[in-house]
């Protein structure tokens, strides 16, 4: 079996096999997903263009990327509903949470958060596609492999989260304390989020960018990065000055609101994303 190498620089993002003239390609994405080759010579952008997906299909607990979908949704829920309450404590359907429960409604998104991240990264190491034949585990090395490095970074950021989102539940923190235990994780946290947002990206586009708007994968990593765009401008309107008040109060509630939204459409999309439903084409000989 003849097998090539594909990716931007040193990265592996799919893999050409040629075999008894059968031509198939797998990419980095969809082997951690747990999906098959498609069949064909087609480079991945386009030979993408022949899936299709059941949008139906919202139970599916037998996958380990549908948890990693549901604890995001949950996470990015509890984010929204707090970036709301913060900023708009009339919204309907909110009122009924007090303030005191806004801070605790962050940190248990934060969790969510940091157990989806880390059952991604679980599923990248185990489906790394520059290496064959790796046993199973918990924690790796794999700089070939963008997906991992996406999985990574922002599992780093799902912990920096933890910590300012934890950070925010004492009482009595002065301005300066706020900005080094609260918004110092945060703004990092925001760009971890960026910049997984941006490998993520590149293992789709098998380069730095691509538009198909008519692929499904292509409005997951797209909409994650606005999610991390707002997010950032979140962070950077949340600083606290030393009277105590926010940068800028408007930019940091809708900013996580909105950011946070962005996360939840990108983590229900993962869902169909592993439910093919389109016969591939045969093989071309």
């Amino acid at each position: 079996m003849r097998r090539t190498e594909h990716g931007p620089g040193p990265f592996v993002t799919w893999v050409a096999t040629a075999a008894g003239g059968v031509h198939q390609l797998q990419t980095s994405r969809r082997l951690r997903k747990h999906l098959g080759p498609i069949a064909g010579s087609a480079a991945p952008l386009a030979a993408g263009a022949r899936l299709d997906h059941d949008w139906l299909r919202l139970w599916a607990p037998e996958r380990l990327g549908w948890w990693t979908a549901v604890l995001f949704m949950v996470g990015s829920a509890l984010f929204a509903v707090g970036g709301l309450r913060v900023g708009w404590p009339s919204f309907p359907g909110l009122g009924w949470i007090a303030a005191a429960w806004v801070n605790p409604v962050f940190f248990a998104g934060s969790i969510f958060f940091t157990a989806a991240a880390y059952l991604q990264f679980y599923e990248a190491i185990n489906g790394d596609i520059s290496t064959t034949g790796a046993p199973r585990r918990f924690v790796g090395w794999s700089p070939r492999n963008l997906g991992y490095l996406a999985a990574l970074v922002q599992l780093v950021g799902t912990v920096l989260f933890n910590r300012d989102t934890g950070d925010a539940l004492l009482a009595g923190l002065g301005w300066i304390e706020q900005d080094l235990w609260v918004w110092k994780p945060d703004i990092v946290g925001c760009v971890c989020f960026l910049v997984a947002s941006q490998l993520a990206i590149m293992e789709y586009a098998h380069g730095w960018f691509a538009f198909r708007p008519g692929q499904l994968a292509w409005w997951i990593v797209t909409i994650n990065m606005l999610g991390s765009i707002l997010f950032m401008i979140s962070g950077v309107a949340s600083f606290v000055d030393p009277s105590g008040k926010l940068l800028a109060p408007i930019p940091a509630d809708a900013g996580t609101a909105a950011g946070a939204v962005c996360f939840l459409v990108g983590a229900y999309l993962l869902i169909p994303e592993q439910a093919e439903t389109r016969p591939q084409r045969r093989a071309e000989r």
